[in-house]
């Protein structure tokens, strides 16, 4: 029996939710002849090393360690080390169900075109569902999941090789290129997709490839999350001087936005956060929050992450800017001074994994 599949599992400081990701796909129902799993270690400095190696022996595990280099990088080293004609990308808090790598393999054997990658489906644990700002983001907003509009089987483009929870041919990216580096947070997936698109890439949806998100965002580590997502669609709209990838990434619009409301933008995260406090002290009595306040709270928590993305977006134009003007080295920091947080957070979220701007986020 020959190796099929590869499933490369990104990690990074996730020491307290891997044993259950591992769990996993130790229970996976494809033999195990038949696939491995490449773990690549983004340099963490928690207990990641020991939880990996303590489950060397339940599966067909590699470990591979590198300095933290973000998660493109990461993915990379995964793709080139893998050994199987077929990628599964993982993310660390997430659970496969027991037949996604099943599911996974059989999709892409019924459309063995090598520009044919595979979107699978994930879901939310039931403890973290009901939470106010994860309900938004997967079933109002849409930030973070949006699989309502699709049918399985539909092919769609590049904008939907989600990382974390698609696959596709080994060929297509050795043939015609890997995720940028560039990219350590965000947009990594789309920018590989958006390149891949001029050889006719597609993406087919197999909602049967099931996986549960088992990790709860706060709302402030969201606002965190879009505001380096912003930062990372500046970057993509930059290296394609495309208006099909501008309008994508927002640029425009975040601009006009930050300009006419950078100021009310500490204030309105500062309101929005107490409205969440109020959802959260209802759903956690078990109460239904009432209709008012979860109308007025969507909105909020839609204006708060669309502003966070504008921000990320004008601090980059800012950066990339000042490094023109003064030949400063690229990777300078701007600070988040506005957003109510510190450095050290600042450091830690920008290593939260994140996906396509805007509208559909995997």
């Amino acid at each position: 029996m020959r190796l099929e599949i590869s499933a490369l599992l990104a990690t990074r400081n996730r020491a307290h939710l891997l044993p259950r990701v591992l769990e996993g796909l130790a229970l996976q129902s494809l033999d195990r002849a038949r696939f491995e799993i490449v773990a690549i270690d983004d340099g963490s400095s928690d207990g990641t090393p020991q939880i990996l190696a303590a489950w060397q022996d339940r599966l067909p595990l590699r470990i591979l360690r590198q300095n933290h280099a973000g998660l493109a990088a990461a993915k990379n080293l995964g793709v080139f080390v893998a050994r199987g004609p077929i990628l599964v990308f993982l993310d660390d808090d997430d659970v496969a169900e027991p037949d996604l790598l099943v599911a996974h393999l059989a999709a892409n054997l019924a459309y063995p075109d090598p520009r044919v990658a595979v979107l699978g489906h994930t879901t939310l644990t039931p403890e973290i569902a009901t939470i106010p700002v994860m309900r938004h983001v997967t079933q109002v907003g849409c930030q973070l999941f949006s699989y309502d509009w699709m049918k399985p089987e539909q092919m769609m483009g590049h904008t939907e090789f989600w990382g974390g929870r698609s696959s596709c041919k080994r060929s297509l990216l050795m043939r015609h290129g890997v995720f940028n580096p560039d990219f350590r947070f965000g947009c990594e997936d789309i920018e590989l997709g958006w390149r891949l698109a001029r050889q006719g890439f597609k993406v087919v949806y197999e909602p049967r490839a099931r996986s549960t998100m088992i990790r709860a965002i706060t709302f402030d580590q969201f606002c965190m999350r879009s505001y380096w997502q912003g930062r990372s669609q500046y970057r993509f709209a930059r290296l394609h001087d495309d208006q099909k990838v501008r309008e994508y990434c927002e640029i425009d619009a975040a601009k006009d936005a930050w300009v006419s409301r950078f100021r009310d933008y500490a204030g309105h995260i500062r309101w929005t956060r107490k409205l969440d406090n109020l959802a959260v002290a209802w759903t956690g009595a078990e109460l239904t929050v009432p209709e008012l306040l979860q109308n007025t709270l969507d909105a909020a928590y839609r204006e708060a992450f669309f502003l966070s993305r504008a921000k990320g977006i004008a601090d980059a134009e800012a950066l990339w800017a000042h490094s023109i003007a003064t030949a400063a080295p690229s990777g300078t920091q701007c600070l988040l001074s506005s957003a109510d947080v510190s450095e050290q957070d600042t450091e830690k979220k920008q290593d939260e994994n994140t996906h396509a701007p805007g509208q559909r986020v995997t």
